[in-house]
């Protein structure tokens, strides 16, 4: 069995005066008896200045009344919070805020004085009240919790927002209920437990993602049903708060009401849903006219130059054999282009087989037609798409071929569709040669991509995005995934 350390008189005595936090002993009088080096450099005396003096010269009125409350009850032997905050005196007159905890010196049974351990914590508070007026003035809705998860701070725009003022929730863990109707962390929450990516999507699926502008920091949009008459949409962002010595120990989340915002959206969504559908079916209606009116006269047209060709044959002169010839191969190139045209507005393999037949058939038109190599690549456990989710997965595909086959130069090209929990994911990639991305899609305009622009537009009807990865001789990277 291993013995217990134990430490001399000489071993504690080093212990004290090396500590790193002040400390020092006086007798129930108040004067002063013993400091460490922590000590001195707090108050600016030496300990040799210190011996004798009463501890009540360095207080001011209301920290010497709180000692003197503290020190009766523990002569009373009544539970003390610890640590507390005192008001300390320098030698050079100006005040210090201490963190500190008491305890009483016992001697053979006896209580002979007390000691105390405390640290300056001037700065911290200094920032504690410039964070609170930053907070406090803010428009943002805003509220700080600590590393117990205690609201420290609640502003005015958050009281506005959630009908739940300060009063209710400062100093406590109940912030949680100004959103909820049940027991839950918010985002702040799980920051300051240091939450996993995995325990972050268990509370908000699918809703997040890592800040790019914030080391740390997650953003959302929910929607809470407790706030309000009908409930509110909510955008929100947590970040961490840390000490200097890079230590967590708060966390701050600021929420922005988008209901209006999201009620535009989905009123614009809902609209250019309808001249998304009405222009499925035009371009039904033009398939179909080409397919049953067009298509047929120059099919009509073919047969005939081939009889013709056949009853005058003995007669026609060399000339007009070939012109014939010409004139007839004119037209079945004609056909072949509408009828290919046709199968572009509307192609009948997207209905009757769905998705993957369909982008295995521009992949083999790719091929046949552009000398481009293209494969499709599915992975992972199939799910019957909803048709809408379908056509749009398939104009996208189709526009980000078309812009291969235009642009690119490339000679290789790769649609992979995957299938993952709650989500498919379709990746349309080259090895053409590539483009500069703009700074913002709205800037795609500008440059004539409108086709790229009308991509991220379907994206959005099936509440879906886009991610478009290129670079000047690297080729080009169209992502898109759709919830399932």
């Amino acid at each position: 069995m291993e013995k217990g350390i134990e430490l001399t008189e000489q071993d504690y005595r080093y212990l004290f005066e090396n500590a790193s936090d002040a400390m020092w002993v006086h007798d129930r009088r108040g004067t002063f008896l013993d400091g460490n080096k922590a000590f001195e450099k707090l108050s600016g005396y030496t300990l040799e200045e210190w011996i004798g003096k009463s501890i009540t010269e360095f207080l001011s009125d209301e920290s010497l009344a709180q000692a003197r409350e503290v020190r009766q009850k523990l002569l009373n032997g009544e539970e003390v919070e610890q640590p507390y905050e005192q008001q300390f005196i320098l030698k050079d007159g100006t005040a210090r805020i201490v963190k500190m905890a008491t305890s009483p010196v016992i001697i053979n049974g006896e209580l002979t004085g007390f000691q105390h351990v405390a640290r300056d914590v001037t700065e911290e508070k200094r920032a504690e009240e410039m964070l609170s007026n930053i907070i406090d003035g803010s428009p943002i809705a805003t509220f700080v919790i600590d590393r117990q998860h205690r609201v420290t701070h609640w502003n005015t725009a958050i009281e506005s927002l959630s009908g739940v003022g300060s009063q209710e929730v400062l100093g406590t863990d109940r912030h949680w209920q100004a959103f909820y109707k049940e027991k839950r962390p918010t985002m702040a929450d799980l920051i300051v437990e240091g939450a996993s990516a995995d325990k972050i999507e268990e509370h908000y699926q699918g809703k997040y993602q890592k800040s790019r502008l914030i080391d740390g920091a997650y953003e959302a949009k929910d929607f809470f049903a407790s706030l309000g008459k009908d409930g509110k949409w909510l955008r929100f962002t947590a970040s961490p708060i840390e000490s200097e010595r890079g230590e967590l120990i708060a966390a701050i989340e600021t929420l922005q009401d988008i209901t209006e915002e999201k009620q535009l959206q989905d009123n614009m969504h809902f609209y250019v849903q309808l001249i998304t559908r009405a222009q499925e079916e035009e371009r039904k209606r033009i398939a179909r006219e080409l397919h049953d009116d067009v298509s047929p006269s120059l099919l009509l047209l073919i047969q005939r130059l081939d009889a013709l060709a056949l009853i005058t044959r003995p007669k026609l002169s060399r000339a007009l054999k070939e012109g014939l010839e010409d004139l007839r191969s004119q037209a079945v190139v004609a056909l072949e282009g509408l009828r290919r045209c046709a199968q572009d507005l509307s192609p009948r393999i997207l209905d009757d087989l769905g998705l993957e037949a369909a982008l295995e058939w521009m992949a083999e038109d790719m091929v046949k037609n552009q000398g481009i190599a293209t494969h499709v690549d599915v992975t992972g456990t199939k799910h019957t798409l909803p048709m809408e989710t379908q056509l749009l997965l398939f104009r996208i595909g189709q526009e980000a071929l078309s812009n291969i086959r235009r642009h690119s130069g490339a000679s290789i090209a790769t649609v992979k569709l995957e299938f993952e929990s709650g989500k498919v994911r379709m990746t349309i990639s080259d090895n053409g040669k590539g483009f500069e991305l703009p700074n913002r899609t709205g800037d795609l305009a500008g440059t004539g991509k409108l086709g790229i622009i009308g991509m991220y537009e379907r994206a959005h009807l099936v509440n879906g995005y886009i991610d478009i990865q290129s670079e000047p001789g690297r080729g080009t990277r169209v992502i898109t995934e759709v919830p399932l």
